[in-house]
């Protein structure tokens, strides 16, 4: 084949060119070796494109960079990278990971020039079934709970878009089990499974079920009031479970809140009466208590209140008066006293079987005694008493002192005065208060050099008194009646 001369031109000058460089010493003023040129990229492993089964799974890639001749390019640098890193990822160094069903592209890099893609795939297969939860333990007979149930490739990852699992219950009957996976309590017993069905795997939940004690009631018959001494009430207690089914042979251990009122029969669940009030009478299961409350109210068979009436005719005479409350088995019931006016007469011991009545001031009023839901007064007639004076002075100090100006008693300073009446204190000097000691009570004073403090009283009663700055060297007394 001839050449043109424009091509036989080009080659004999290209060869002087040639001849020039050699003369020169080459291409490079340094006389070194010219860079290798990439010209390819090619993808040496895996030969075959790799199917991933499960997540995670891993495989090495490695490529090569090549010159024009295909010759490979020692030490070139290799970059990576996937088209879809949602479903395999590649590192650095070519290692590709399986991230989720689907296909991606890995494509290797060197000096800009890019590999032929391969395509990687991943398609999970079911390994195995998980469920959850793995056992059911049921506390209570008519229970429910809801199983569920996942297909998994061999590295434990859910395999997406897998069937449903569909549930089948084996074993003795205690359970039933629905194909949506729905347990439900029958009986107590043990041996039944759950059985959840993927494709060809399957998992198996064991279930029993053992009755719980969540609550204990207390019941019996009749209302809840003993009214003697040592008469009894028989409780009974039943142990359920979460959904008041009853628990068979539950062991009850039994108490009372209130032993001086009522005590029971630790194994028995009988109640004997002691004393008036209430008890609460508790059942104990397992740890779980059920109470009902118990009212002793003695009723009292023999009640008799002695003077049923009375006259006082001396200042500040007494009257004694006498009572007997017992109920039907002869046990002394407690008794309590009161007076209905205590401008009238007062009473000097509000329990037992005795009492006694003093006159405070003219009139009429009763003496109440109660006991065992029974009670009765008697009639008391006062006259002959002074009638008490509506205001009283006292000085205080100036030296450590309260004294009556009425009639100079002094540390302690007694005045009497009617219900309804003030005293006023006067302060001469020193640093003094009135302060109220004991019951009953009135309001104190402030700490004063001088003036006055005054308080009305309004109730009857024995009011004390003292220096709240000196305290016992200084005291005083009111008595209102």
């Amino acid at each position: 084949m001839r050449r043109s001369p424009t091509r036989r031109a080009a080659a004999v000058f290209a060869g002087l060119f040639s001849i020039t460089l050699a003369a020169c010493g080459g291409g490079g003023g340094d006389g070194g070796t010219p860079p290798t040129t990439v010209a390819s990229v090619v993808i040496t492993a895996p030969t075959t494109p790799p199917t991933f089964q499960t997540l995670t799974r891993t495989a090495q890639f490695t490529a090569q960079a090549r010159d024009a001749a295909s010759a490979p390019i020692a030490g070139a640098a290799i970059s990576w990278s996937s088209s879809n890193a949602g479903v395999a990822s590649v590192s650095g160094s070519g290692l590709v990971t399986a991230v989720a069903n689907g296909t991606a592209q890995i494509t290797a890099t060197s000096s800009g020039v890019p590999s032929s893609a391969v395509t990687v795939t991943v398609s999970q297969v079911v390994s195995a079934v998980n469920a959850t939860p793995t056992a059911v333990a049921f506390g209570a007979l008519g229970s429910t709970r809801q199983l569920a149930a996942a297909a998994v490739d061999s590295s434990g990852a859910p395999v997406a878009g897998a069937a449903a699992a569909t549930w089948t219950r084996v074993g003795t009957g205690i359970s039933s089990v629905s194909a949506g996976g729905l347990a439900s309590a029958l009986s107590v017993g043990v041996g039944d499974t759950a059985v959840a069905t993927i494709g060809t795997r399957t998992a198996r939940v064991p279930i029993t079920v053992a009755q719980v004690v969540a609550s204990v009631l207390v019941s019996t018959t009749g209302a809840d009031t003993l009214r003697t001494t040592g008469r009894t009430k028989t409780y009974t207690a039943a142990a359920r479970d979460s959904q008041l089914n009853t628990i068979g042979g539950a062991t009850m251990t039994w108490s009372s809140s209130a032993s001086g009122v009522a005590t029971v029969g630790a194994s028995t669940g009988v109640a004997t009466a002691v004393g008036d009030g209430t008890a609460n009478i508790t059942a104990t299961a397992n740890g779980v208590n059920g109470t009902r409350a118990l009212i002793v109210r003695r009723y009292a068979e023999t009640f008799a209140l002695t003077p049923g009436s009375g006259n006082i005719t001396t200042p500040l005479g007494t009257n004694i008066l006498l009572g007997t409350v017992r109920d039907s088995v002869d046990t002394d019931l407690p008794i309590t006293w009161a007076s209905r006016s205590g401008a009238v007469l007062t009473v000097s011991s509000t329990t037992g079987t005795q009492t006694t009545a003093t006159a405070a001031g003219n009139g009429s009023t009763y003496v109440l005694m109660s006991g065992g839901t029974r009670s009765d007064s008697a009639l008391i007639t006062v006259t002959g008493q002074a009638t008490a004076p509506l205001t009283a002075n006292v000085t205080v100090g100036p030296l450590n002192f309260f004294r009556s100006q009425r009639n100079l008693t002094q540390n302690p300073a007694v005045d009497t005065i009617a219900v309804g009446g003030s005293v006023t204190w006067d302060f001469a000097g020193g640093l003094h208060s009135t302060q109220s000691t004991g019951s009953p009570s009135f309001t104190s004073s402030a700490t004063l050099t001088s003036g006055t403090y005054a308080f009305t009283f309004a109730s009857v009663g024995t009011y004390t008194y003292n220096c709240a700055i000196h305290g016992d060297l200084m005291t005083g007394r009111i008595v209102v009646r």
